[in-house]
């Protein structure tokens, strides 16, 4: 190889590194956001967290919701 090749390789190189480079991180920054949406949404306080119950709190039935929640309707 020559210093003609060498250069020309490494121009291609660095060019092409760029290039995928710049593409690497718009996928990394738009896909921040995709990841961490619930991080993001319990810090801008956009999120509404269940609160705590004791070991012992009895499940409800789905029927029990379901009645509930017509009756809050009418």
């Amino acid at each position: 190889m020559n210093i003609g090749s060498v250069k020309t390789w490494a121009w291609l190189h660095k060019w092409s590194s760029l290039v995928c480079t710049a593409f690497m991180l718009l996928l990394c920054l738009t896909g921040m956001p995709l990841i961490f949406n619930h991080d993001i949404n319990h810090c801008l306080g956009k999120e509404v967290e269940a609160p705590s119950l004791p070991a012992n709190t009895k499940s409800a039935s789905l029927d029990e919701v379901l009645a509930h929640a017509k009756a809050l309707r009418t």
